[in-house]
């Protein structure tokens, strides 16, 4: 896990997949796995985990994967009124999960999946990131926040797993690489290995 000081004392915190994983099978609870997991596995932030519904989730034109129409996103433009929509990726177990609980819990298509405050999921990320220091003697997880998840996400799709910024950038809802240049760390060894040996050079 690599961390980095901001000036004001927090920190960015860079993690593995392996890494992230340790945070939402720390959650204490459906609700706040898939909280975990919609910042995580699909990379909305915060705020934009509140306004989701089942609704905005559909299956995709292959019958079966599933995309999730973000509704309220941060629009730095001024373009949009009511916030930037975009479509990001859902991962079929997120879905399924998803779709058990809102069995359980009686939420209907229209009603929010997380009815919380921002606050709210905040502490749950910090109660998970907690509960895997202890889990994993890892104390880098006590600096962990809900915007280093989407730091997370992006950086695996990007350094990790090698995805295009195109593509990353239209399911984050970023407008320009510059945007989410911040979000990636350095490559580490590994990823320079199996990227470069399946260069003719």
């Amino acid at each position: 896990m690599r961390t980095e000081r901001n000036k004001d004392g927090s920190f960015n915190v860079w993690m593995s997949r392996d890494e992230y994983q340790h945070l939402p099978r720390a959650a204490s609870s459906w609700d706040r796995e898939i909280a975990i997991r919609l910042m995580g596995d699909c990379g909305l932030r915060v705020a934009e985990v509140l306004d989701v519904c089942p609704a905005h989730v559909s299956r995709m034109s292959d019958g079966t994967h599933h995309s999730l129409e973000v509704v309220g996103g941060k629009d730095t433009s001024g373009e949009y009124q009511e916030g930037k929509h975009r479509e990001t990726w859902v991962p079929v177990e997120l879905e399924r999960t998803i779709n058990r609980y809102m069995q359980h819990e009686g939420i209907t298509h229209d009603e929010p999946i997380i009815d919380r405050s921002k606050r709210t999921l905040q502490y749950w990320v910090e109660q998970a990131a907690e509960q895997a220091a202890e889990d994993t003697g890892d104390d880098d997880y006590l600096r962990v926040s809900t915007h280093d998840l989407r730091r997370c996400w992006a950086n695996h799709l990007l350094v990790e797993e090698g995805i295009s910024p195109r593509i990353v950038m239209a399911l984050g809802g970023w407008s320009s690489y510059d945007a989410i240049e911040p979000y990636l760390a350095a490559p580490t060894e590994e990823n320079i290995i199996q990227s470069m040996t399946k260069v003719a050079l």
